[in-house]
Parts: C-alpha cells; structure tokens; sequence
C-alpha cells in the first residue's frame, strides 16, 4: 500500500524530532495554530496524518519567510540562499 501511513498522535517533543526543530517552536506553533494540534486533557498533541498534509501543503514565499526564523541553528547563509531562490525562482525544466 504506497503512501498509506499508520495514524496516531506525537507528543510535542516526538514532533520536535520529527521535524527537527526545538520542542519550545513546536508549542509555539501550536499556540498559534501554525501548526494543526489538539488538545486531549490539556496535553498538546499532533495528529501524524495532519502533520504529514500540513508539510505537503503548498507554502508561499511569505509563509516561508515567516517559517524561516523559527529554524534555530541552522547556518543563516544557507536559509538567505533558499530565501533567494523562493523570490527569484529559475525554471530548470
């Protein structure tokens, strides 16, 4: 079954691992509806079927700008480059 995914629940530091940034931006996300969540008696949870569609979501450059100062050490001449590329896209086809 090709692209079928088991369901079930991250707790906000698997989600962390998962994506590979800090349990702090992940509550943050969370707080402001950023990033899908609930609530099940007063712990954050993050469905893993609805972070799998919100990371196939289509971003804007705006959304990605924004996303972007949330990456914590991560090299900032690497992030300006992919930043670069978002508003001056070359069409390699």
């Amino acid at each position: 079954m090709k692209g079928r995914r088991l369901g079930g629940y991250l707790k906000p530091w698997e989600a962390s691992r998962y994506l590979g940034i800090p349990v702090e931006e992940i509550y943050q996300l969370l707080q402001s509806d950023e990033l899908p969540g609930v609530q099940i008696d007063g712990q954050w949870r993050v469905s893993l079927e609805k972070l799998e569609e919100w990371l196939d979501e289509d971003v804007s450059p705006k959304e990605l700008k924004h996303l972007a100062g949330h990456l914590k050490g991560a090299d900032p001449k690497k992030i300006k480059q992919l930043l670069q590329q978002v508003d001056s896209p070359s069409d390699n086809s």
